[in-house]
């Protein structure tokens, strides 16, 4: 399992994510896709952050209505090797409207078949948490415009 926040900031338009995953758990998906051993404190910096850049942008998306994923804005990562735990944080830009946001958390879902992900969205004083078992697709969020 993995777990996302994610929090609208009304001031900014910007939803802010941070994403918890188990290192080893994203070291196998990260040399997967590259085709090559990925370690996470022995892999040069700005490779490492390249790779998990491109990670992120396909497997964990946020879209407004039927407009395209919006571009990540990677803010860094955070290697918690006592917990086995990195933290990824990134942003992006998300109209708030009647429309909504439709949500994917699909990492680690081409590693484990069993591989269950959730993500609490805060806009504010309201919370919700959405599930995505094996299989699910996008959920959406809606995030009323501001009085």
């Amino acid at each position: 399992a993995s777990f996302a926040e994610a929090d609208f900031n009304r001031d900014t338009g910007r939803l802010e994510v941070a994403v918890r995953v188990f290192a080893d758990d994203l070291e196998a998906a990260l040399s997967a896709r590259a085709g090559r051993p990925v370690r996470l404190e022995r892999t040069p910096a700005a490779e490492l952050d390249l790779l998990l850049r491109a990670y992120l942008a396909s497997h964990f998306t946020v879209r407004a209505g039927d407009a395209p994923n919006p571009a990540q804005r990677w803010v860094g990562r955070e290697l918690r090797d006592r917990e086995n735990e990195v933290w990824l944080y990134f942003d992006l830009p998300l109209p708030a409207g009647p429309a909504g946001a439709r949500v994917a958390h699909r990492l680690l879902t081409d590693q484990f078949a069993d591989q269950v992900n959730s993500v609490r969205v805060r806009d504010g004083r309201r919370e919700v948490t959405l599930v995505f078992p094996p299989g699910q697709g996008e959920q959406v969020v809606v995030f009323p415009a501001a009085r």
